[in-house]
């Protein structure tokens, strides 16, 4: 699994805290704190950056430039159009449909709790959406202004957003439900029904709710690894039979570290994961045996079964994820940021 640099492209945007999207060979930067516009794109066939103009309703920001306050935040794409939720001091759904460069205007009923550092997952035409905060979470100096957000039993709050009528749902879960999740990395497995929610905010487990129950559970890993200590601000992406965990922030009594540490876990049989070190293209995704009946899905969600998202240009947008993070990081980090050892 090779690394490619691709930070001396000419033309890049200096972004922090951008949402980021794949939308077939091109990869769309939107909001965070910026030094130029609200929208970056990079083409990854042809290594290029580039800044469009988009209309419509653009989002704006009583902040310095339009767009800052949607920072901290997931976007997800759905037939050419990017949904993002939320941001700092916002409780609102903005849409970007990449093929007019245009934002639509809508209104929606209800609103999700966590407006940062939840994690979202497309299932179906419906986004799923899993913890968060609002502004809570000071991630330039590591500290909890409110916390993460629970629903009124103390549990992790979930919703579902319908892109079809633009209405949200609240989801009821069982099993092993997490108090709080925010500030954590997800990836989706289609073929065992379930997301994986990595790590977070004061938080060192991984959790998983199943898509067509929502029931939650903590997976089986059959032998030790990960990281050792509290990780968060990091990504996580499948490829192929395998979860690649990247980058991110060590917290510490002392505040945080950065960290530039991989880790790889094989996801290739449900209930059998392992850590390794190695990365075989040939290993591949297991699915369920198939049962006599399936599970049903809750009375007040109709979402169907849970179809794969897009990988896309997902190492890619690592790479590229990381190395506009880092370009702001002298400006904004006051904390140590030597590597653990």
């Amino acid at each position: 699994m090779p690394w490619t640099d691709l930070s001396s492209i000419p033309d890049v945007t200096c972004k922090y805290a951008a949402a980021a999207c794949a939308d077939g060979s091109t990869i769309y930067y939107i909001g965070g704190h910026h030094s130029g516009g609200l929208v970056s794109k990079f083409d990854t066939i042809f290594l290029q950056w580039s800044e469009p103009i988009t209309s419509g309703s653009i989002p704006i920001s009583p902040y310095e430039k339009p767009g800052e306050e949607i920072k901290f935040v997931q976007c997800v794409n759905l037939g050419h159009k990017i949904h993002i939720y939320g941001g700092f001091s916002s409780h609102k759904m903005n849409i970007l449909d990449t093929s007019q460069l245009y934002w639509p205007t809508f209104t929606s009923s209800l609103m999700y709790s966590g407006t940062q550092f939840y994690s979202a997952t497309l299932l179906n035409d419906s986004i799923l959406y899993i913890g968060g905060a609002f502004n809570s979470i000071d991630l330039y100096f590591s500290r909890i202004l409110s916390g993460c957000q629970t629903n009124s039993n103390q549990e992790l709050p979930i919703s579902i957003f319908n892109t079809k009528d633009n209405t949200w749902s609240v989801v009821t879960t069982t099993g092993q439900i997490p108090t709080k999740k925010c500030n954590h990395a997800s990836v989706y497995i289609p073929q065992h029904n379930r997301i994986l929610l990595f790590y977070g905010y004061n938080d060192v487990t991984i959790n998983s709710p199943d898509t067509l129950t929502f029931t939650w559970t903590i997976p089986v890993i059959l032998n030790a690894g990960g990281p050792l200590r509290g990780l968060v601000g990091h990504t996580s992406t499948l490829i192929g039979a395998y979860v690649l965990i990247a980058f991110g922030y060590y917290l510490t009594n002392d505040g945080k570290l950065a960290s530039s540490d991989i880790f790889l876990l094989d996801v290739s049989h449900k209930d059998s994961y392992k850590w390794v070190t190695t990365y075989d293209p040939i290993n591949s995704i297991q699915p369920i045996p198939t049962s006599p009946t399936s599970p049903t899905t809750p009375s007040n969600i109709s979402i169907g079964a849970a179809i794969a998202g897009m990988i896309g240009s997902g190492i890619i947008g690592i790479i590229l994820g990381y190395g506009i993070k880092e370009c702001l990081r002298s400006i904004i980090e006051r904390v140590n940021y030597d590597r653990l050892p």
